[in-house]
């Protein structure tokens, strides 16, 4: 019968952070808790050993297709707090990010919104009938969406009206 009170032999080479920082240092961590090996994690998260070894590193940063999994295995959503750092990312910036900090203007209140709705551009701008240009215009400040688009973007997004303004088109 296996001790649950000591690491198995394997793990005991490799260091692991006891505060972990980054997403990468999270997964490494719940595997050597857990006592499995690499291959074994990615068959339970559905993702090969590559991909896991990737995350692990920090080198990519998962899509949101398999954070739900993620999610589960952790025991937590790492994917919501701000402190795990900022991995290079393996999707287009418009469909992930990370929010800034501070004050946010009104293209990164979209852009965090649509991503807290887990939506890429494409999505969000079929759903409020506008070109996936238009918002990419609206989300880096290029342009200011107009009096109509401006409401159905405030209802979309779930904006209170009072707290932002439109700005009338040129």
């Amino acid at each position: 019968m296996p001790r649950k009170d000591i690491a198995p032999v394997w793990t005991r080479s490799f260091p692991v952070s006891k505060q972990p920082k980054t997403f990468g240092e999270h997964l490494r961590k719940q595997r050597f808790n857990l006592g499995i090996r690499q291959s074994e994690a990615a068959l339970r998260l559905g993702v090969s050993k590559r991909t896991l070894s990737l995350w692990e590193t920090d080198n990519i940063y998962p899509t949101w297709a398999y954070q739900p999994r993620l999610i589960e295995y952790l025991g937590c959503d790492p994917f919501t707090n701000q402190a795990l750092g900022g991995p290079k990312g393996n999707e287009s910036p418009s469909v992930a990010i990370l929010a800034p900090t501070g004050l946010l203007t009104f293209g990164q209140r979209i852009m965090a919104r649509r991503v807290e709705l887990r939506k890429n551009r494409t999505e969000c701008a079929q759903e409020i009938g506008v070109s996936v240009k238009t918002l990419w215009g609206w989300e880096t400040g290029r342009c200011q969406p107009c009096a109509s688009h401006f409401e159905r973007l405030v209802a979309f997004l779930g904006f209170d009206p009072a707290e932002v303004r439109p700005i009338g088109c040129p």
